[in-house]
């Protein structure tokens, strides 16, 4: 308790992530004499967002926004702000010298985890092990420069974007939407270039493209939009790991 008011008294975090809960009760912790602290008497008590994790059987049911369990990815919307906690290293939370490559997350497996994680209302949380120097690998250098690049492009259609009436079409096609944009984020490109998409339903007036590219044409029968990408050679693909098409004037 006193380490924990020190902390909030010197640096003021917004966020308190909470972790260990599964070692003991939330009594034992006296997790509710320090929320109350928090969030009536705290300099930070009207700012301030804390996880789950205050004791056993508090998990995915107390908290500003839970964590559930480690690389939580429930696979539907939440009714309930949540977070999937990831490590790019599968077998270690730290730095660990015996990881194979093999059990480093690939840049397709950690965007398959953002994009899906966004498009269900949920905010990823992306682990490195730093070395005991504070060094970070080049492996971990590389996957996030790659997020980063594709961030870049694509941001858009991930950053203060909310789920949109449908969240995915199978795992290849998962959609968000801010403002007056409807985002579609296609993982796997189509064998025939041409993107079809059952949800979304455009007006006459619609406008599609797609991010770093520009407009695109498309049809719309039987209930499906077919966007044609056959126009895009591979010198003039925005990102080399999924795309994003952003519809305007679409329901």
């Amino acid at each position: 308790m006193p380490m924990l008011q020190e902390l909030v008294m010197k640096y003021e975090p917004e966020v308190i992530w909470a972790d260990g809960d599964w070692e003991r009760n939330y009594t034992y912790w006296k997790s509710e004499e320090f929320l109350a602290w928090l969030y009536n008497d705290s300099p930070v008590k009207d700012v301030v967002c804390v996880n789950d994790r205050w004791g056993i059987g508090t998990g995915c049911k107390h908290g500003g926004y839970y964590t559930c369990s480690d690389r939580y990815n429930p696979g539907h919307l939440v009714n309930h702000k949540w977070e999937n906690c990831n490590s790019i290293d599968l077998t270690s939370w730290g730095y660990s010298r015996n990881t194979n490559i093999t059990n480093y997350m690939t840049i397709n497996d950690i965007l398959f985890e953002l994009i899906s994680t966004v498009s269900f209302g949920g905010n990823l949380l992306l682990n490195i092990g730093p070395a005991s120097d504070g060094t970070i690998h080049p492996i971990f250098q590389e996957r996030l420069l790659q997020l980063g690049s594709w961030m870049q492009v694509n941001g858009e259609a991930i950053y203060n974007t909310t789920p949109w009436r449908a969240q995915n079409q199978s795992t290849d096609v998962y959609y968000t939407t801010s403002g007056d944009s409807v985002y579609a984020i296609f993982i796997t490109w189509p064998d025939n270039d041409v993107l079809t998409l059952q949800a979304p339903i455009p007006s006459q007036k619609a406008a599609i493209q797609m991010l770093g590219y520009g407009e695109l044409s498309y049809t719309y029968t039987n209930e499906q939009l077919s966007i044609d990408l056959s126009s895009i050679s591979v010198s003039q693909l925005p990102c080399q790991w999924a795309w994003a098409i952003q519809m305007v004037g679409v329901s």
